[in-house]
């Protein structure tokens, strides 16, 4: 057997269990808040479609204040007690057993500290061998290196004709865009994980789990050593 094989049984197990919580079993003020929030939603759309400006901005304020007075009201101590108790403990549950099934079925004592941290360990060194974004990083440095300079050296022939109003409204426009750029790459980069590199973030929960097996089980219930000192 090999560590691929334990990742393979662990992205089976996390299919077995579901992360959502169903819209029939939400507490009734949530049902209330995703029925209300998406429809004001529609409607702000429509509104600014149809071009009735004063409508949709207040349309949106509505939405906005209520967004706020439900997240207030999601905070408040007996709503997440319920929550705690009905779905989050439930569900933390279902995710530790599937963990630790999978440990003891390749034979992996969980209350073995130093063996935690080795699957912890190979599962860094996967993760970070699963993102081949990571390897454009060095070329694009390079490449920014030469192109930089490039640009000033053209700047300061242009400049040298152009009057200055022109210089710098141009220079403004492709500030902008290039803020509009670099945003919508680091916008689209965690998108391009999601959907091309699935394994990296699977990588991500399984060393979350297995530094709560170490947290709950295996410091917590391990015998302990005494040293003693002179």
């Amino acid at each position: 057997m090999r560590f691929s094989d334990l990742f393979i049984s662990y992205k089976i197990g996390l299919k077995e269990i579901k992360s959502t919580i169903p819209f029939t079993k939400l507490p009734l003020y949530r049902k209330i808040a995703v029925i209300t929030l998406f429809s004001i939603s529609i409607l702000c759309v429509i509104f600014f479609i149809f071009n009735f400006q004063a409508i949709g901005y207040i349309t949106l304020l509505i939405e906005i204040t209520l967004t706020a007075f439900y997240f207030i009201l999601d905070s408040r101590k007996n709503n997440l007690k319920v929550m705690l108790e009905k779905h989050y403990l439930p569900y933390s549950k279902e995710r530790m057993d599937m963990i630790i099934k999978i440990l003891k079925h390749y034979e992996i004592d969980i209350y073995n500290s130093d063996l935690i941290d080795l699957l912890i360990s190979e599962a860094e060194v996967a993760q970070i061998q699963c993102d081949y974004l990571a390897l454009l990083k060095r070329p694009l440095k390079t490449v920014s290196v030469i192109i930089i300079p490039t640009i000033a050296y053209f700047a300061k022939k242009i400049g040298d004709t152009v009057p200055k109003e022109e210089i710098i409204t141009t220079s403004a426009m492709i500030l902008i865009i290039l803020l509009l750029f670099f945003s919508l790459v680091f916008a689209l980069i965690p998108i391009i994980k999601i959907i091309f590199y699935h394994d990296y973030n699977k990588y991500t929960e399984l060393i979350y789990d297995l530094k709560q097996i170490k947290i709950f089980y295996t410091i917590k219930k391990s015998p302990q050593t005494i040293t003693f000192t002179k």
